[in-house]
């Protein structure tokens, strides 16, 4: 049981540290968020643009906002091509992504700047257009159109860039949301593979002892009682097997559970086993997990109601205090009775284990030796009443 229980937390270490899957959808942007970035960068530059010329109070500052708004258009698919090259171009690799974008910039921004040079230089040319033409071709006068686009290509490039950075951010960021997403299905899944672990260890541990209480019943000829017990332990059984080994149940539920499990009990030591339970009104709805208290319940059974001769109790009391829900049960000990075999600690170290993979530090679990001389259990873990 103890390798069962170590090969279960290795497998989940192995499952919360391995790196989830990388998916190249993860890093993709909504196509809203990638079109409306490249019209919103475009405008915001025709408007910079504009607004610095008027207000330097530059000459025929119309007919060049008209060709402006020409090249923003053409400057606007050109980096719509690009989104759709890095789109369906994603490697693995952050740095790989943003070599990719920074490279299928280039091909682009010549383009834009062919286009530049077409509208304000060939189709739409001004006064000023004349005078810098003349002045290029007097300094290359075989490949002046060549340096313009060079040219604006460099200027232009920075401004392809910026934008392309900006969508990887983008779809980097994307992608860890999506990395975190997995990575927290991960934890719920090997955490609910733990409480159902825990959950199962604890029924095997349960029908030991049983099964030996019926074994001595039939070895002692008690036909009537090896009877009952057996509709009782079906009964038992048949309820702590229904629920689901992640499920929430009232504690007015779990309690129910427990007192098919101490009918069993009873048979064995009509005599000897007496239960009280204290628990408020205003408690009986607060969410437990289920069979919880199962083992604790098992053992006050065996280490203190099984060795004696006389009457011993088990006590469970219900309380909150400071937003947490507190159960502590206790039973009393023959010091006359023989003292029975130290266990194995799988019992009540499976209900502290439960409690610290569902709830983490907020609950917990102590045992020891009461003021009383009996031994008591005590677990803490939030109080909740919402509908378990």
């Amino acid at each position: 049981m103890a390798n069962r229980k170590e090969a279960l937390r290795d497998q989940r270490a192995k499952m919360l540290a391995a790196a989830p899957d990388w998916r190249a959808s993860d890093a993709r942007v909504n196509p809203r968020v990638a079109i409306g970035s490249i019209i919103a960068m475009w405008l915001l530059y025709f408007l910079i643009t504009t607004g610095l010329a008027m207000l330097t109070w530059t000459p025929d500052q119309w007919p060049y906002a008209g060709r402006r708004a020409i090249v923003v258009v053409a400057g606007i698919l050109c980096t719509f091509l690009l989104y759709q090259l890095i789109q369906r171009v994603q490697p693995q690799s952050f740095g790989a992504r943003l070599a990719v974008a920074m490279g299928a910039a280039i091909p682009l921004v010549i383009v834009y700047a062919c286009i530049n040079l077409l509208v304000f230089y060939y189709w739409f040319p001004l006064e000023d257009s004349f005078k810098n033409i003349a002045e290029m071709q007097s300094k290359f006068p075989v490949a002046w159109e060549i340096v313009l686009v060079l040219d604006s290509s460099i200027r232009w490039y920075f401004f392809f860039a910026v934008w392309a950075a900006l969508y990887v951010a983008f779809g980097y960021a994307n992608e860890m949301r999506a990395v975190e997403r997995r990575a927290n299905h991960f934890r719920m899944e090997a955490q609910t593979a733990q409480l159902r672990a825990l959950h199962y260890q604890v029924n095997p541990h349960f029908l030991f002892n049983t099964l030996n209480s019926l074994s001595t019943l039939v070895l002692k000829g008690s036909k009537s009682e090896a009877e009952a017990m057996i509709m009782n332990l079906s009964s038992f059984l048949r309820s702590s097997l229904a629920v689901d080994p992640e499920q929430l149940v009232s504690l007015d539920e779990e309690i129910a559970l427990q007192r098919l499990y101490l009918d069993i009990e009873q048979t064995r030591f009509p005599d000897r086993l007496q239960v009280e339970v204290t628990m408020p009104d205003e408690l009986k709805n607060a969410c437990v997990p289920v069979l919880i208290l199962q083992p604790i319940i098992e053992n006050a059974i065996k280490y203190g109601v099984a060795p004696s001769k006389g009457k011993i109790a088990i006590r469970l009391d219900a309380s909150s205090e400071y937003g947490l829900l507190v159960l502590r049960i206790e039973n009393d000990i023959d010091p006359k009775a023989p003292v029975p075999a130290s266990g194995t600690g799988l019992g009540l170290g499976n209900v502290r284990e439960r409690l610290l993979t569902r709830y983490g530090p907020a609950a917990g679990c102590e045992w020891g030796q009461s003021d009383s001389g009996g031994f008591f259990v005590s677990l803490w873990l939030p109080l909740a009443r919402e509908r378990c």
